[in-house]
């Protein structure tokens, strides 16, 4: 006999979030709810709405849904491919299952199974965490931090890439990069948060980042060519790092450039972004608030004990140190004051309008 723990996914596809609570409560109560299915249970498998029945070894914060179902009726068939897996995957006559997910989730198939327990029952969301909380003997566990937040909002929301810059529903905003192969948490790590000088240019400045040749007005991908050649130990490195926007380093430099070189470089620099990056956006209007709450953002991920990146990440070959330390694309921002709270709900009421703002240009 062996014991099972079931949890609901977290609702973090949802577009943004009305309040700060709403990720704390929603990403504490998962967390805790992992950990002690973990620390209790021999396998823990995760119900979404949308996959069902998905065993923790294979769950990716992408497979967050909805908790809400249309009809009883999709309710009812959504719980018999759930059944089907279970039957498949564990002995429904003979093990324990310890349930720790909303009433959605089981109703219709929980009397198929012989034994049972739901520790969590009919608490309130606080209630289950403070259970959880103390069953793990963890009191400060649910604290996360502003870090976590960033990421978990930021996933929540509508993403763009270099297929659909058009569509983003105003000119003036700071811009998220998300690397679909680095992760914090599950989730899709940040690895560039930016912004632009002049009013109106927010999707000329992220268009500018895609296009081959624009390295010079791009230091975003001067950067990764620079990590590029790092890595192949290239000696084309120090033509590179010149700066041919400047008239002067043209007519000084000109003669060295390898435009084949530069050509395939550029290439390569492009593939890598449009394979690896997806990026969210929210609007700002004024250029000194766009200004800080860029700086407050790159400063609070940087300060979060739990950022990092993974050993393959192309920056760690950066020859520029803010880059290896800092773990993003990114070289300056990292020592202005954090966000404050104040400044952190102002994100996310900005993001939410943004994302609402999305939502009414896409029904025109």
């Amino acid at each position: 006999m062996s014991k099972i723990a079931l949890i609901s996914c977290t609702n973090g596809k949802k577009t943004g979030f009305n309040l700060v609570k709403d990720i704390d409560k929603e990403s504490q109560l998962f967390k805790l709810s992992m950990d002690y299915g973990k620390k209790i249970a021999d396998e823990v498998y995760i119900l979404t709405s949308r996959y069902g029945l998905v065993k923790e070894r294979d769950y990716t914060m992408s497979y967050n849904e909805s908790t809400s179902f249309t009809s009883e009726m999709e309710n009812r068939l959504w719980s018999l491919g759930v059944l089907k897996k279970l039957n498949n995957f564990t002995n429904i006559h003979e093990d324990e299952y310890i349930i720790l997910s909303d009433k959605s989730y089981y109703k219709n198939y929980v009397e198929l199974l012989n034994k049972v327990d739901m520790p969590l029952g009919h608490l309130s969301v606080e209630e289950k965490i403070n259970f959880l909380r103390e069953e793990l003997n963890e009191e400060d566990r649910g604290k996360i931090s502003y870090g976590e937040k960033l990421h978990i909002l930021f996933n929540s929301m509508k993403r763009y890439n270099h297929n659909n810059f058009d569509e983003i529903p105003f000119t003036n905003g700071i811009y998220i990069v998300l690397d679909k192969k680095e992760k914090y948490n599950d989730m899709d790590r940040i690895v560039r948060i930016g912004t632009h000088d002049k009013d109106n240019k927010l999707i000329v400045r992220i268009k500018n980042h895609y296009k081959n040749g624009f390295k010079d007005s791009s230091f975003f991908r001067k950067n990764i060519g620079k990590s590029i050649l790092s890595y192949n130990e290239h000696y084309y490195s120090y033509i590179w790092n010149i700066n041919f926007n400047d008239k002067i380093n043209e007519s000084k430099y000109a003669q060295l450039r390898d435009m084949e070189v530069e050509s395939i470089l550029e290439e390569k620099i492009s593939n890598y972004m449009k394979e690896r990056f997806e990026f969210v956006c929210f609007e700002v209007e004024e250029l000194k608030e766009r200004y800080r709450l860029e700086e407050g953002l790159i400063s609070t991920i940087y300060h979060d004990n739990e950022f990092d990146s993974s050993d393959n990440w192309l920056g760690k070959y950066s020859p520029m140190d803010e880059i290896r330390d800092s773990k993003m694309w990114i070289s300056k921002g990292f020592d202005n004051a954090k966000l404050n709270e104040s400044e952190f709900r102002k994100v996310i009421t900005l993001c939410v309008k943004s994302n609402e703002k999305k939502e009414e240009f896409s029904q025109v």
